[in-house]
Parts: structure tokens; sequence; C-alpha cells
């Protein structure tokens, strides 16, 4: 890696609480993506825990899967609509990572977390995220596994390259999102005793090579980086990229720059932030961490974030975050990058 970095400057426009002020629970986890002219976010929302709970759970229990759109560029979202309930299903929901495939349809993975049941799954909407369909499992190999962060299409035009971490590693799959076939397994890092790599958050560069930033737990280097240029079939040997953090979201901007969203850390202190990153060089180099937003609580109370970009060219922002002490809500920023 490149010694000098890149420089980032933002102008920040606006930030807002997107759920109803009288919410409490635990809410986290957002995603974001762009359907047509509208922003449409999935979040996780679950039963607040008291401190007698720390260390069984730090991300509440009893989670249901929301999702909250935006009509006017990611300044006003909707009344949260409940996607998947606990109440109903005992699943204890996780992850809601929704990505948009095209004007019509969106799909949306779910993670069920309880003691006895890990399992990812997958509905698809046709009418923009309006509605889901019924959800089916997704069954990755070996195991139990999770996935992470965005699709994106694959080169042969029918399938989509996700994610995935379980017992043999972190890697990429390719899924049908018509017939839920999966394919084309590839592990990007096989587990160590050491250390692992595990959430992955991957885009398409304009010279067709898949980015892949990747969480090290424990964190030691930090974010790792990892590239394949065979449309995910193998990938590089991952390298650290200079930054201390977990849960990194990419996104490609206009002029091809890499913009990061991620829980920025800072080594020997509980300060935790939402931090943000940019490479101007395809991945090599990243800027330092610029600060979104500190918050309070403990490294589990925010720190979780993705991108879109709105139809007027910005940037918008989702993350969930702590800044008194409380249980965490889910935020948007809008901002424009300098």
């Amino acid at each position: 890696m490149l010694n000098s970095r890149p420089r980032l400057t933002i102008s920040i426009l606006d930030t807002k609480r997107i759920t109803p002020v009288h919410w409490d629970g635990y809410q986290s986890f957002p995603t974001i993506t762009a359907v047509n002219d509208e922003l449409l976010v999935g979040f996780r929302r679950a039963v607040n825990i008291g401190p007698d709970m720390r260390g069984v759970m730090d991300h509440g229990m009893a989670g249901d899967i929301y999702t909250t759109r935006s009509k006017d560029s990611g300044w006003n979202f909707s009344t949260p609509r409940i996607i998947i309930n606990h109440a109903e299903n005992r699943t204890n929901e996780h992850d809601a990572l929704i990505t948009a495939l095209d004007e019509k349809r969106v799909a949306l993975i779910t993670r069920s977390y309880t003691t006895e049941l890990h399992q990812n799954y997958f509905s698809l909407s046709d009418d923009a995220g309006n509605t889901f369909a019924e959800r089916k499992p997704l069954n990755v190999p070996p195991g139990a596994w999770a996935s992470f962060g965005h699709l994106i299409p694959a080169l042969d035009g029918k399938t989509y390259i996700g994610t995935f971490y379980n017992g043999p590693g972190c890697g990429t799959f390719r899924l049908d999102p018509n017939s839920l076939e999966i394919s084309h397994q590839a592990l990007i890092f096989k587990f160590s005793q050491g250390y692992r790599l595990n959430e992955t958050s991957i885009t398409r560069l304009e010279s067709g090579r898949i980015l892949a930033v990747i969480r090290q737990q424990p964190v030691y280097e930090g974010l790792f980086q990892s590239y394949s240029d065979d449309d995910g079939l193998t990938w590089s040997n991952p390298r650290p990229i200079g930054l201390y953090g977990e849960a990194p979201s990419i996104k490609v901007l206009p002029d091809q720059s890499v913009l990061m969203i991620y829980r920025g850390m800072i080594r020997k202190s509980r300060k935790c932030r939402v931090a943000l990153s940019i490479s101007r060089d395809h991945g090599e180099t990243w800027s330092h961490a610029q600060t979104l937003a500190w918050y309070k609580g403990g490294r589990f109370h925010g720190g979780y974030g993705d991108l879109a970009l709105n139809s007027k060219g910005q940037v918008v922002a989702v993350y969930y975050i702590s800044r008194k002490y409380e249980a965490p809500t889910v935020e948007r920023m809008v901002f424009s990058i300098k």
C-alpha cells in the first residue's frame, strides 16, 4: 500500500433520526438501496436489554425487521413497516440486507439467530419493495452461515454475487433469485486459529474487478481488502488497508472513487464512531478516517452503516447510534463530498 493517502472533505447537509421518536427497543443494522428515484431502508428493532444481560445478548432480543422509504432524496422517511415479526415467527431476526435488483425487484436477505436456529432467508419483492413474498431458506454449505452487505450482479446476466462467513471462512457465492440455486462458492479467507475475517462488503469497479473490504475478528490490524478479476471465482490474498475498525460498507461513486462507511475504533480506547473513508485508486489506498458521529454505551451500540446516492447526487448514509447511553436508534445523514 502506498504511503500517501487521499483527502476526504465532506459537507454535512442534514442529520436526522428516521424511526419514530416514541419508539423504544434496540434499533440496529440498517441497509439502504436506491429503487428508481426512491430510497428504501431495512433495519432491525429488538427488545431493550438491561445491564444484567450484557455479555449474553449485546444487541437486544426478539428482533423484528422493518422497512422505511424516502420519496424526497432521503430527507424524509415513511413510517416504518414491519416485514418479519418475531412475535409470529420466534426467530429473533438480526439482519435486513436489502438490494434493488432492477426497477421492480428488490431482494431481502434476513438472518434468524436463536439458540435453536441459525439460518439465512431470502425474500423477493416484485413491486419495488412495497411487499415481499414469503421468505425461503438460503443454504450455503457447509452448515450454519451468515450473509452480509448487498448482492451485486454477476456478469452472466442471471445470477447475483453475495458474501458469506461461516465455519470454514468467508467468501462469496452466486445466487439465482428465481430458483434460489446457489453456485460458485469461493473462499476469500480460511479461518485460522489466530483470527477470522468475516463480514464482507463487495462492489464492482468500472474495470470489472470486484473489490471486497472485510472485517477482522478480533481486531488486530483492522479492515482488510481483497479483489477478484474473474467475477468472484477466485480472490487475492487479503491484506490490511490501514484503517482500524469493523463492519465496512463500500459504494462506488460516479467519479469511480470508492466510499466506505464503517465502525471506527481507536486502539487501546473504548471510544467508537461512525466513520468514513475514501479511495481514489480503486481500493489501493484509503483516506484517514472522517468522523461522522461519536457514540456512547460501548462498541455494540453503533457503527454499522450503509451508503446510497440520491437523485441529486448527494450521499445518504444510514447507521445506528447511541448518543446518550440509551439503546441505539437509526439515523440518516445527507452530505456532499467536496
